[in-house]
């Protein structure tokens, strides 16, 4: 998720949701046939390859970009074969650096569990919180390519912040982009995989698991900001927070999901907090941000306080396979990056990846940047450029470990 300011995104909630119901936005996704219901049975297909493509107009990289909505195999937590949508945004712009044009592996922040909450829909619905990085991106000349991540074919529900399925679906989508006409991705295609928020756990994890998941793409760096790489501890610290109470039962609602019988949130939910389940499964994140001031798990649970559903032997197992801390470090240079204030991902977790990356041998940079988590991408945003520039040119990555 982000906006310049908590008190826009607030502002906005109304309007928002307005434009972004369920009803306004299958109207506006009229078409013969729904683009994001997926074949049953899938077809066969390795992890990449496309299903189906459209053209996608987006007006605020129409000078600089084609846009193509894309539908492509992944596969989810438990390595099953799933259907997945996202977007190619091949530049229109003559490249002119050495080599190949690089392209950029953008992994989004949060952007709600209704299925009208897609990236993709949202590129072209002009409302995509997204679109300030990704013009960036265009402007020097880079490819980019964005998930939507698993959940946003017709009838899912996302699974959000399982890093697994988010490292699989971030690095299938470049897959998915060397088969899109017109693109010129190739094998020598240099690749960065990047996010905030969300995304910069997607990112990172995505980074993680490249070596042995997706060795046929050429990555050579990660930028990522805002990382929640503990799960367990974000959710723990928003319980009872001013706006973050959403993003709680968010994480909780797609672990569930990834992980069915694993995760026994339902178990643990009363009457009302079935209820809120199901309305925030309908939900876009400024609405969800608007909807849950100062709230804890408690107030939806049978009486479990958030610890105490942790502290459950199934919950535990499955936040210890969704923290990144745990998991191989990556094998390119990476740029990290944190909010000082960062009201909703907490700093020390950040900072304690960071440590652990430089203890395996990670050429890594990790900075703070001024403001609290939602002012953090735009702040990041030009050292991150920056960042990809002299990676892409082929100059040495610093690092700021011991």
């Amino acid at each position: 998720m982000r906006r310049s300011v908590v008190t826009s995104l607030l502002s906005l909630a109304t309007l928002v949701v307005a434009v972004l119901s369920p009803t306004a936005a299958s109207s506006a996704q009229a078409a013969p046939t729904d683009f994001y219901q997926a074949p049953s049975p899938l077809p066969a297909g390795q992890p990449g390859a496309l299903i189906r493509t459209q053209p996608a107009t987006v007006l605020a990289t129409a000078l600089t970009a084609t846009a193509t909505t894309v539908m492509y195999h992944s596969r989810d937590a438990r390595n099953a074969d799933i259907a997945v949508t996202g977007t190619v945004f091949t530049p229109t712009l003559l490249w002119l650096g050495a080599g190949p044009r690089p392209w950029v592996d953008l992994a989004v922040g949060t952007q709600g569990l209704g299925q009208q909450c897609a990236p993709s829909k949202q590129f072209v619905a002009t409302t995509e919180q997204e679109l300030e990085p990704v013009e960036s991106l265009l402007a020097n000349g880079w490819g980019v390519a964005v998930s939507d991540y698993e959940g946003y074919t017709t009838g899912s529900t996302p699974t959000y912040v399982a890093g697994v399925s988010e490292a699989h679906t971030v690095l299938d989508m470049a897959r998915a982009a060397t088969a899109v006409a017109g693109t010129g991705v190739s094998a020598a295609t240099r690749w960065a995989t990047m996010g905030y928020s969300q995304g910069g756990g997607a990112s990172s994890w995505a980074a993680s698991l490249a070596p042995s998941y997706a060795p046929d793409l050429r990555l050579t760096t990660d930028v990522s900001g805002g990382v929640p790489a503990d799960i367990q501890n974000v959710a723990e610290s928003l319980d009872g927070s001013l706006i973050g109470e959403g993003l709680q039962l968010y994480a909780l609602i797609g672990l569930q999901q990834a992980y069915p019988g694993r995760f026994p949130l339902e178990d643990s939910l009363s009457a009302a907090g079935k209820a809120t389940e199901a309305s925030l499964k309908t939900q876009c994140v400024v609405q969800t941000l608007a909807s849950f001031p100062a709230k804890r798990f408690s107030d939806y649970s049978t009486g479990e306080t958030i610890q105490q559903f942790d502290a459950r032997p199934d919950v535990a197992a499955v936040y210890a396979e969704n923290n990144l801390i745990n998991r191989p470090a990556p094998t390119v240079p990476v740029f990290q990056y944190h909010s000082t204030l960062d009201e909703i991902v907490p700093l020390g977790q950040a900072r304690a990846l960071n440590h652990i990356w430089c203890s395996d041998g990670v050429r890594t940079v990790f900075t703070t940047v001024p403001g609290d988590h939602i002012t953090g991408e735009t702040t990041g945003l030009p050292s991150a450029i920056a960042w990809l520039a002299d990676r892409f040119a082929g100059r040495p990555a610093p690092t700021t470990c011991p």
